[in-house]
């Protein structure tokens, strides 16, 4: 714990019963952050893959009873992809239903919020409707974004994949502008437009999906794109006037020769825990990372099956379809090579190594909203900074250390207050936090609480 920090934890909190109920003052679209309107935070759970978890058994079958379970959990929001060039062709013709197919088939099952994305049919714009009229009923926002050139496209079928990712980078913005256009026209018909909080045209738009080799871009290269974003967000702001156009960020430090300078939202990402995880993947998921040469892994054998998937079944899992990011395919042989009998010694070397570094990490977490507010005053004056992505992730659902620790609580926690006293719109506790992750069930309280901490319900 930072000696500096006065803060109250939750282990100190549970002892003497303390809850004191505080006022969250974000700042409203065109007003100075000295002088923020008071509106109701933004309390987000993310729900990535809800529109498309329609099989047997899936998580969002039933939405009513989901956005009944995530109102008791102290949310009132929930941040999906929203099926922008999807749903309509680039004619603007819905596509109706759709094929979609595991990522890895057989595989990546074992990754967090993978479980049951296996494949299937769904008619996404039919899908969004049901979920916003469910979600206007019981007074939940929700934030549209699109993750098609990071991880949608693992799904999608060859037809649809081969015309977006066929798409030159410079007609990528305006293309799935203008599809969440028609998006918005949609739920607009249907009176159903209100339950949109914001909208991005791309989640992490500061990755080289966009602009291929950006770090290496010149200045005037990245004005270019920078420039075709704004005329995007223009162009949608024009004919949605009543709606927020946001940008998203993998993290709040970001080059700003390539974000665009007419955004009404700014939401930014935090993996302050992620590293945690170090001590196990080691150097194992970078890309150059041989994964047939024993002596590699040879450090955290003890960990893994003794009858080891090989990395190439992986990749051939995928074959004839289009590569997805080196890292992803390491991360999945990883966890779907892990040893069920060796999980609680590797369970409590993570949470060690947290213990450890508590400190660092609380303070990785502060630094990062301390980051998004000082940009944002220079850069984008008077918009509202959303924390939309954050903690950790990626790992296996069949690890539970996360959910049982009071000092990875206590990290989360500390976010949390760290975003609310900064005068934050929205958090999201972490991106865990939806139906289809274990928290969701087993440990529903330690939502809540954090909740309660961002709206200052809980000190």
């Amino acid at each position: 714990m930072n000696p500096s920090d006065n803060s109250i934890t939750r282990r100190e909190a549970l002892k003497i019963g303390l809850a004191t109920a505080l006022n969250a003052v974000v700042a409203a679209p065109g007003t100075a952050a000295g002088g923020a309107a008071r509106q109701e935070p933004l309390v987000i759970s993310f729900w990535i893959w809800a529109l498309w978890d329609t099989g047997t058994n899936g998580f969002f079958n039933d939405i009513e009873l989901r956005m009944t379970e995530l109102v008791e959990r102290g949310f009132n929001c929930i941040r999906i992809e929203g099926g922008a060039g999807i749903t309509h062709d680039a004619a603007g013709r819905p596509r109706g239903e759709l094929e979609f197919f595991a990522a890895l088939p057989g595989h990546a099952h074992f990754t967090r919020q993978m479980e049951h994305m296996t494949g299937g049919r769904v008619d996404l714009m039919r899908r969004l409707v049901e979920l916003c009229t469910v979600a206007q009923r019981h007074k939940v926002k929700v934030i549209l974004s699109s993750w098609y050139f990071l991880h949608t496209f693992w799904f999608t079928d060859a037809r649809v994949t081969a015309e977006l990712l066929g798409l030159p980078p410079e007609e990528r913005f305006i293309r799935f502008a203008r599809g969440l256009d028609r998006i918005l026209k949609e739920l607009k018909q249907k009176g159903l437009s209100g339950t949109i909080a914001a909208a991005e045209i791309f989640n992490e738009v500061n990755g080289s999906e966009f602009v291929p080799g950006a770090q290496q871009k010149s200045i005037d290269v990245l004005h270019k794109f920078r420039g075709l974003h704004e005329e995007a967000l223009d162009f949608l702001k024009a004919r949605h006037p009543d709606i927020r156009f946001s940008l998203d960020t993998s993290s709040p430090w970001v080059n700003t020769d390539f974000i665009p300078r007419n955004a009404q939202v700014w939401t930014f990402h935090s993996y302050y825990l992620w590293s945690v995880y170090n001590v196990f993947e080691q150097n194992l998921l970078r890309a150059d990372a041989d994964l047939a040469d024993p002596a590699l892994y040879a450090p955290i054998r003890r960990f893994l099956r003794q009858d080891l998937v090989p990395f190439q079944a992986i990749l051939d899992s995928r074959k004839g379809r289009p590569p997805i990011n080196p890292g992803w395919y390491r991360r999945i042989w990883l966890y779907r090579n892990l040893e069920p009998n060796a999980m609680p010694e590797l369970e409590r070397l993570l949470e060690g190594n947290l213990e450890k570094h508590i400190a660092e990490f609380k303070q990785k977490a502060t630094d990062a909203v301390e980051q998004a507010v000082k940009l944002r005053d220079k850069h984008l004056p008077g918009i509202p900074l959303v924390l939309g992505e954050g903690a950790s992730y990626c790992a296996d659902h069949r690890l539970r250390w996360e959910e049982r620790s009071d000092a990875y609580w206590e990290v989360v926690e500390h976010a949390a207050r760290a975003c609310r006293e900064r005068g934050l719109w929205g958090a999201v506790a972490r991106t865990n936090s939806g139906p289809e992750d274990p928290v969701w069930h087993e440990y529903p309280e330690r939502l809540r609480r954090v909740n309660d901490v961002f709206t200052g319900k809980t000190k």
